[in-house]
């Protein structure tokens, strides 16, 4: 069962909160704590927490600083309050770009890291232009953000092609849209835009945040999908951007699975990596 409360302002998702063995899930740029229910499901020994990152969910309307830095002061606040020690630290997508900040933040008392799809530098391109890349988000935002008429309709917009060989996955993706309009029949998703493209651009096409947990001690995992956003895209994470990841941090381990962007949330790799 899914539990919601607030926690250092963030709204926040969590499973089996008396297990113990804390793993601490954070979502991508369009998503919410919602994204990590096939995980807890495939770990019930473990409790699973995951915020709904500023400007998403149940905290579309927190503030924090700006970027990734600013994500990271507030997961670090809900890991302070709730005093997590022994912490797997998973991310997806922005989540991935995120995760070693936190940990860096933690240091000691973070156990593993485990990046999925996400988190290392994509191939130098013109599309990773920052102006492209917000006028990118801004469309996909303005999208996002009409009035939806049914949960399956977003999940055909937003997911559809990634779903397309997975239709076991369907009921978990509609799961997601449900959350993600606050389980409002005719909802907008509840995304804060503006800040959809800023952290898109961050991500992207600023600083690289890998080498931050570069120096620390714990084991870092990446997993990346064949494919992209669907099963016919390119993967996002190119096996040149591997190479260069090893680069950054020499003991960083990874594989690629067969999966896409989106069904990478329900592949067992995932669950066995925490």
């Amino acid at each position: 069962m899914t539990v919601r409360r607030t926690i250092a302002a963030l709204t926040c998702a969590e499973w089996h909160p008396d297990k113990t063995g804390t793993v601490l899930a954070l979502h991508g740029l369009t998503s919410t704590s919602q994204a990590w229910a096939s995980l807890a499901a495939a770990l019930p020994e473990a409790r699973v927490i995951a915020p709904d990152l500023p400007g998403r969910g149940g905290s579309v309307r927190v503030t924090a600083g700006p970027g990734l830095a600013g994500h990271a002061t507030a997961v670090v606040a809900l890991a302070d309050e709730l005093e997590l020690t022994d912490v797997t630290l998973i991310g997806h997508s922005m989540g991935a770009f995120l995760a070693p900040l936190v940990a860096a933040a933690l240091d000691d008392r973070v156990r593993r890291v485990v990046l999925a799809d996400g988190g290392v530098s994509p191939d130098p391109s013109p599309l990773m232009w920052p102006p492209l890349v917000r006028t990118a988000f801004r469309a996909q935002g303005r999208s996002l953000g009409r009035r939806w008429p049914s949960t399956d309709a977003l999940v055909a917009a937003a997911e559809g092609r990634a779903l397309r060989h997975r239709p076991d996955l369907w009921p978990v993706a509609r799961e997601r849209a449900a959350y993600l309009l606050g389980n409002e029949t005719g909802g907008r998703a509840r995304l804060d835009r503006r800040r959809l493209v800023e952290d898109a651009t961050d991500a992207l096409t600023g600083e690289p945040t890998l080498p931050a947990v570069r120096n620390l001690n714990f084991p870092v995992h990446l997993i990346a999908a064949r494919h992209g956003a669907h099963d016919q895209a390119k993967p996002l994470l190119s096996d040149a951007a591997l190479t260069r990841a090893a680069t950054q941090v020499p003991r960083l381990t990874s594989e690629r699975v067969d999966a896409n962007h989106i069904t990478l949330l329900a592949d067992p790799a995932l669950a066995l990596a925490a």
